[in-house]
């Protein structure tokens, strides 16, 4: 029953021309740039009496650089950091427009993307458009009728950042999840925000339902921003909440998890109750960068499922939520942070950095003790024209009693794809307790290719990319090895063996979101192969 579930959304998913697997190829790559070129420069250009800079492959305008004239760039990306005193006309690359750049006059992409930072200026109008929208239909004589869609012309004003600022940014209202514990939830939000010169304080929460155990789940949170708003700010706030909670949003997101339980009858994060309350203060060091101290006191408990109906699935059921231990959680936390990724959910360049920590103790009354500390690390580095290198490492350590919602995990989705979800996870010994893993180690690599460096053609697979990856990784506990309470106990001893890991390859929608791959773990020949449809990137 299961391979046929997953063979129906094979199916599904190739057969159904929505974005959910991909866009169809429409960069008519056998039109050269030049003549893309031509065609949009008499319709878009305003002053063609303005001397013209024109480049090929990617570009760099630097800061304090001023060009009077009209910019244009083929087959490359635009970096404008100085100022363009004419219009920028960039043909099948994107432009990235960044802190204190200048533009008097238009932006235009044909076949890319714009990103504007808040602080930048443009003197006119952004315009985000496809090759095909210059020609009439009777020029393509490969003009496929069934590519006629709503994706033409864009105006693209600025709505959100790519930083680790949280600019005002357009977030659905209505809350949806579901899952083993609550059933189909339901909910309204109000996202945090800046919005205006004098706007210092921002309310910002959700409030919803559970239809299967009857609770009502909230978070409020006020915050107070000094100083400069857009850059080198310094927050203060609080929030009170209730909420089922989970630590495995960084696997699987809440949609595609509920997308997942509501479907197929798979539920892939595990879930407790924690209420309480958080103090917290945030200093953004750069646009990129900034650190946050916050005490954190909260109640957990555990839960238990409350519903086994899924829509499909047949007569297979979801697992027991795992209980945890209950009690008083105080903590102090502290984290660093830096982001300067193009894309937050399906990034092509940049970089991202995280190292938290949080300790729990009886000085600060607790009834828990540990110390945790989380340090990871990703990059998106372009290789060419048609390559991309995607890799993370993360590695995890913990000193005392490391409890059940705050322990490591390993395996499946997102870690390591060839092998069972959490398959590195909790035991229970024979008196019952449950012994969770305190050390973890993590590195993905995806290495990702544009079906147009092989120049060919073969049925839907214009449509999609290629990618191979490889995964390595281990969790385990630092009291099967070493009794020290030290960052590096349980690390010394590691030798390759100890380590796990997998290859793979997948096919990955246009726009890099779904993806299908086949993963072989490495350890053993005994049921190696792992196939896997998701609907997120996974880093």
């Amino acid at each position: 029953m299961k391979s046929t579930i997953n063979l129906l959304i094979i199916i599904f998913c190739i057969s159904t021309p929505l974005p959910i697997f991909g866009q169809w190829n429409d960069d008519y790559d056998d039109i050269s740039a030049k003549e893309i070129e031509k065609r949009a420069y008499e319709k878009y250009i305003q002053d063609k009496n303005k001397s013209d800079f024109r480049f090929y492959n990617d570009k760099s305008i630097h800061s304090k650089e001023i060009i009077d004239g009209n910019v244009i760039v083929l087959e490359g990306d635009l970096n404008i950091s100085g100022q363009i005193n004419g219009d920028v006309l960039v043909v099948r690359g994107d432009v990235n427009i960044h802190a204190d750049a200048v533009v008097n006059g238009d932006v235009i992409s044909i076949n890319g993307k714009i990103y504007q930072d808040r602080q930048s200026l443009v003197n006119g109008n952004q315009i985000e458009t496809r090759a095909r929208n210059l020609y009439a239909k009777k020029e393509l004589s490969y003009y496929d009728e069934d590519r006629e869609s709503k994706w033409g012309k864009v105006n693209r004003r600025y709505y959100e950042s790519y930083s680790t600022l949280n600019l005002s940014r357009l977030d659905e209202s209505i809350l949806f999840r579901y899952n083993r514990v609550q059933g189909l939830f339901l909910g309204l939000t109000f996202p945090k925000n800046i919005g205006g010169k004098h706007n210092i304080f921002s309310l910002h929460g959700f409030g919803g339902y559970g239809f299967q155990d009857n609770k009502w789940r909230y978070l409020i949170g006020i915050d107070r921003w000094l100083f400069n708003q857009k850059k080198y700010r310094f927050e203060i706030g609080a929030k009170a909440y209730d909420l089922t909670d989970t630590k495995d949003n960084w696997k699987i997101n809440p949609l595609e998890n509920s997308l997942a339980a509501l479907l197929i009858h798979e539920d892939f994060q595990d879930y407790y109750r924690r209420n309480g309350y958080e103090i917290h203060a945030t200093q953004n060091i750069s646009i990129f960068f900034k650190g946050t101290i916050a005490y954190r006191n909260d109640d957990y408990h555990s839960v238990q499922k409350n519903t086994d109906w899924a829509i499909f699935g047949g007569k297979k059921k979801f697992a027991e939520n795992p209980a945890i231990p209950e009690g008083n959680m105080r903590s102090i936390y502290g984290e660093l942070y830096w982001d300067n990724r193009d894309n937050k959910e399906l990034p092509k360049r940049g970089w991202y950095g995280k190292l938290t920590g949080e300790t729990s103790n009886s000085g600060l009354d607790s009834d828990y003790s540990f110390n945790k500390y989380v340090f990871e690390l990703r990059g998106y580095q372009k290789l060419g024209h048609y390559e991309r290198l995607d890799f993370r490492i993360k590695a995890g350590s913990a000193e005392g009693d490391l409890p059940l919602q705050k322990s490591y995990e390993l395996g499946g989705i997102s870690t390591l794809r060839g092998y069972d979800y959490k398959e590195f996870s909790y035991v229970v010994d024979e008196d019952g307790q449950i012994k969770t893993r305190d050390r973890m180690l993590l590195a993905n690599i995806e290495y990702n290719i544009n079906p147009r460096i092989l120049n060919t053609s073969f049925l839907f697979f214009d449509d999609v990319r290629y990618m191979l990856f490889f995964d390595a990784g281990s969790a385990w506990s630092r009291t099967n090895v070493s009794a020290k309470d030290k960052w590096n106990a349980g690390f010394s001893h590691l030798t390759w063996s100890d380590i796990k890991s997998d290859f793979g390859v997948a096919l990955v929608s246009w726009s890099g979101r779904a993806r299908l791959s086949i993963a072989k773990r490495l350890d053993t020949g005994k049921d190696p192969i792992r196939v896997t449809f998701r609907i997120s990137k996974p880093f």
